[in-house]
């Protein structure tokens, strides 16, 4: 499924469902007798409603993922920066059989966090059984200003099962590192 038709939908089930639905629990404790009865104040422990809610969200999020993304199609594509290494990453493009899948173009606080140790989940989306290529191409800003492209390839078959791909930047020894993780 396409970027722009994920994030269509989870707007609207953002808007249709989860709104509706803060909404009937609010409605729900403020007309309960409980409510009126002590003055107006909630009779309900609001940190357990809230604890359930966010559980709940958890929940949906997860089923989310599993009902757009089922193993059998599914691959994830994650970015981090190698070790002691202080790279001050401009921008990220992802292709997957020669269709470009997605750019990102970094911040500052992002390639901090990235040099922090932080893995960046770049793609996520669905392919068919097979074999692949995917190819990555990142561009790092030189002390100098002057902005340096990195690309690299990989062919990878999709099996049955969920396949997560890590490309790791190494900025000491400018180079592209990918493995699967499973």
């Amino acid at each position: 499924m396409h970027t722009y038709y994920r994030q269509r939908l989870t707007g609207f089930y953002t808007l249709y469902i989860f709104t509706p639905f803060l909404l009937l629990m609010l409605a729900l404790v403020t007309a309960s007798p409980a409510y009126s009865e002590s003055g107006g104040k909630p009779a309900v422990d609001t940190e357990a409603l809230t604890s359930e809610a966010v559980d709940l969200i958890s929940r949906l999020n997860r089923l989310e993922q599993q009902l757009f993304y089922p193993a059998h199609t599914r691959v994830s594509v994650f970015l981090s920066v190698a070790e002691n290494s202080q790279a001050r990453l401009h921008s990220a493009s992802l292709k997957i059989d020669d269709n470009r899948v997605t750019d990102h173009i970094y911040t500052q606080k992002e390639t901090g966090a990235l040099n922090s140790g932080g893995i960046q989940r770049l793609y996520t989306g669905n392919i068919l059984m097979g074999k692949h290529r995917l190819q990555v191409s990142v561009r790092q800003v030189q002390k100098d200003g002057s902005v340096r492209s990195h690309e690299l390839e990989y062919k990878f078959s999709k099996d049955d099962h969920a396949e997560n791909i890590e490309i790791i930047f190494d900025n000491v020894q400018p180079h592209i590192v990918i493995q699967s993780r499973n």
